[in-house]
């Protein structure tokens, strides 16, 4: 079963984050959602969310993947904190699955990640940094997924799953999505 870290910034993106921890989950996956803060965390829209540990509590566990919600300013309290761009590098150097969606890429850029990847992410939120966006909804480079925005949260975790799972897994779970 893999084991999955989201951290999880005030003024994350809620349907991304609430999209991406039901979908691993309804995979089997082992999720562990860690709030940079202790404490309930206040996402974008005012949806609290109730991490099940704060993030120095597992800073010396192993994950066989780190999802990064965006929204902001959420996305930036990401890409600043120090100890979230150490798992980054951290999982990086280790050939682990890094994902981010949205202003979530922001964080892979500052720790130097996505040079020279097709990345995608939300309009305009890797101006500055070097980084172009593709613009489509989900991006596989290697270990790295990307996704552009709260549109495409669904498509982007279910990725996941199936870059982690297969593509049995994947459609284990949205089989019973009923999507379109």
């Amino acid at each position: 079963m893999p084991k999955v870290l989201i951290p999880l910034a005030p003024g994350a993106e809620e349907l991304e984050a609430v999209t991406i921890i039901d979908l691993l989950r309804r995979a089997r996956f082992e999720v562990t959602v860690a709030g940079l803060e202790p404490g309930p965390v206040t996402c974008s829209r005012g949806t609290v969310i109730q991490p099940d540990t704060g993030l120095d509590a597992v800073l010396g566990d192993a994950f066989d993947l780190i999802v990064l919600p965006g929204g902001l300013p959420g996305a930036d309290h990401l890409r600043d904190d120090p100890r979230v761009q150490k798992l980054l590098r951290q999982q990086a150097a280790r050939d682990g699955y890094l994902a981010a969606v949205c202003a979530g890429p922001r964080a892979l850029a500052q720790a130097g990640l996505l040079g020279g990847r097709r990345v995608t992410s939300f309009t305009g939120a890797l101006d500055g940094t070097g980084i172009e966006s593709t613009g489509a909804p989900v991006e596989v480079d290697g270990r790295i997924v990307t996704g552009r925005g709260p549109g495409a949260a669904m498509d982007f975790a279910l990725t996941l799953i199936e870059q982690l799972a297969g593509r049995e897994a994947r459609d284990a779970v949205e089989g019973p999505l009923l999507r379109p």
